[in-house]
C-alpha cells in the first residue's frame, strides 16, 4: 500500500517540473467548489439561525390564543397562573394592523395628509417588553415610554426608524391612528353588493399618539410594519366601551424555546379549548422553504466539484496514455490489476484532498471577511449589494457547522475518487507485453 500511495503522489507532477499545470487545475477545481459549498452552506446556516433567533425575540417562544376571539381579563389570569404553574411566564399582548394617519408637507410648504396601511400595533407591558425584548436596548432617539400621560395629555408609542423616516417624525411628533374595526363599522353592504354608508354607525376620533422614542431591533419586516403602544391605549381602540376582553394573546416564555414540544402538550392539556402554538408551528411554512433552498443549494453547486472530479477524469487518462510504458514495466515487475488500479485512484483521491483542505481553508477566509468583501463589491460597483430594505439583516449572517464541513469534504473527496476510477480501470486492464510494444 505504501508503494502505491507514493506512485499515485510521484504521477502527480511531470518528471521535469516540480508542479504539473494539468494537475494543479484539478486541485484549483476542486478547491473552488469546496469553497463555495462551504460559504454558501455557512451563509445559509447563519441566516437560519439567525432568523429563528429573531422571530424568538419578537414573537415569544409560544403563543395562546382563543380560536372564538378575543381574551378576557379572567381567561389571561388564568393563563399566567396554569404558566407559573408550568415554570413559564407569559404577558397579554393586543396585535392588530391599523392605519396610521400622518401628515407631509411639500416643498412650497402645503400639508397633505397620508394613509399607512403597513402598520401593526403591539401593545404589552412596558416591563415585559424590556425583559424579554430588550427593547430598551434598542432604542436609537427619545427613550422607552408606552402609554398615557395625564402630565402633559399624551399617549405614548415607540415606532421604528423606518416608520421615523416614511412618516418624517421625531420624538415628540404626534401621529393618529385608525382601527379597522371603526372603519368597517362606517360602512355596510347593500343587497346589489355595492357600498353604502351605515346609518346606525356612530362617528369616532382617531386616537392620537406621541412619538417617544425610535427603536431598531434589526428585523426589516418587523421594523418596517410594527410600532408599541401602551396595552390600555390599545384596548381602549380596538375593544368596545364596557367589553372585558383583555388581549388578542398572550405571548409566553418556557425554559428552552428549542424544546418545548413537552411544555406546549402539558399546556393544551391544562388549557381545553384555548390554542398554544410554538414559534416554529407559527412559522413552520417559512422554515421548512429555508431548509428546503439550503439542500437545493447544496445539489445545485455540487456540479461544480462534480465537473472537477470529470476534470480528474479528463487528466488521469492523458497521464496514464504518457505512462503507458512505465504501467507495462511495473506490471512486468509482478504488480498485480489490483495495485496498478490503487495508484491511479489514490491520485483521484489525493487530488480531492488537497483541494478539499485548500477549499476548506479558503472558504473559511471568505467567511472570517465576508463583510469586507461585501463592502468592497459595494464600493466598487457603487450598488449596496445587501440593501436592509430587502432583506432581515443589518449584515450578512454566517455560521460554520462542522457537520456541513465534514459532508462537503467526503462528498468531494468521494466524487473525486470516484472520477479516477475509469481511468484506473483502464490501466489496470493494459498487457504488459502490449504495453511495451506500443512504446
Amino acid at each position: 500500500m505504501f508503494h502505491e500511495l507514493f506512485l499515485a503522489a510521484r504521477y502527480l507532477k511531470p518528471r521535469r517540473n516540480a508542479v504539473s499545470l494539468i494537475t494543479l487545475t484539478s486541485i484549483l477545481g476542486v478547491t473552488l467548489g469546496v469553497m463555495v459549498l462551504m460559504v454558501v452552506m455557512a451563509v445559509m446556516s447563519g441566516f437560519t439561525e439567525e432568523m429563528k433567533a429573531k422571530l424568538i425575540e419578537t414573537q415569544a417562544h409560544f403563543q395562546i390564543r382563543n380560536p372564538r376571539g378575543v381574551l378576557r381579563a379572567n381567561e389571561v389570569a388564568h393563563i399566567q397562573k396554569t404558566l407559573q404553574q408550568h415554570r413559564s411566564s407569559g404577558t397579554p399582548v393586543i396585535q392588530s394592523p391599523v392605519l396610521v394617519q400622518y401628515t407631509v408637507s411639500n416643498a412650497f410648504g402645503q400639508k397633505a395628509q397620508h394613509l399607512d396601511t403597513r402598520s401593526v400595533i403591539f401593545a404589552a407591558p412596558e416591563a415585559e417588553l424590556i425583559k424579554h425584548l430588550n427593547l430598551d436596548k434598542y432604542i436609537k432617539a427619545g427613550s422607552l415610554k408606552l402609554g398615557s400621560s395625564f402630565e402633559d395629555d399624551a399617549n405614548y408609542a415607540v415606532i421604528s426608524t423606518y416608520m421615523a423616516e416614511r412618516w418624517n417624525l421625531n420624538p415628540g411628533d404626534r401621529f393618529l391612528v385608525h382601527s379597522a374595526k371603526h372603519l368597517t363599522d362606517l360602512v355596510k353592504f347593500n343587497a346589489a353588493g355595492g357600498i353604502e354608508l351605515n346609518d346606525e354607525s356612530t362617528a369616532y376620533l382617531p386616537a392620537e399618539f406621541t412619538v417617544a422614542g425610535i427603536y431598531s431591533l434589526g428585523k426589516s419586516d418587523f421594523d418596517q410594519m410594527v410600532f408599541f403602544t401602551g396595552l390600555d391605549d390599545a384596548a381602549e381602540l380596538f375593544f368596545e366601551s364596557g367589553h372585558y376582553a383583555a388581549a388578542t394573546s398572550v405571548y409566553g416564555w418556557g425554559p428552552d424555546a428549542f424544546n418545548q414540544q413537552k411544555l406546549l402538550g402539558e399546556l393544551a392539556a391544562a388549557m381545553p379549548g384555548l390554542a398554544v402554538i410554538g414559534w416554529e408551528e407559527a412559522n413552520r411554512s417559512f422554515l421548512e422553504v429555508l431548509a428546503v433552498e439550503k439542500l437545493m443549494m447544496f445539489f445545485l453547486l455540487i456540479f461544480i466539484v462534480l465537473v472537477a472530479a470529470f476534470s480528474i477524469t479528463n487528466t488521469l487518462i492523458t497521464s496514464i496514455y504518457q505512462k503507458t510504458r512505465e504501467i507495462g514495466l511495473l506490471k512486468a515487475l509482478g504488480c498485480t490489476d489490483g495495485s496498478i488500479m490503487r495508484v491511479f485512484i489514490l491520485q483521484g483521491f489525493l487530488v480531492g484532498a488537497t483541494g478539499s483542505i485548500s477549499g476548506t481553508f479558503l472558504g473559511y477566509l471568505v467567511i472570517r471577511f465576508r463583510q469586507n468583501i461585501l463592502d468592497f463589491a459595494s464600493m466598487v460597483s457603487g450598488q449596496e449589494l445587501f440593501p436592509k430594505k430587502f432583506y432581515f439583516f443589518d449584515q450578512l449572517p454566517a455560521r460554520i457547522i462542522p457537520s456541513d464541513v465534514t459532508f462537503i469534504i467526503i462528498c468531494s473527496i468521494v466524487l473525486c475518487t470516484l472520477g479516477a476510477l475509469l481511468p484506473a480501470l483502464r490501466a489496470a486492464r493494459l498487457h504488459p507485453s502490449e504495453a511495451l510494444r506500443y512504446e
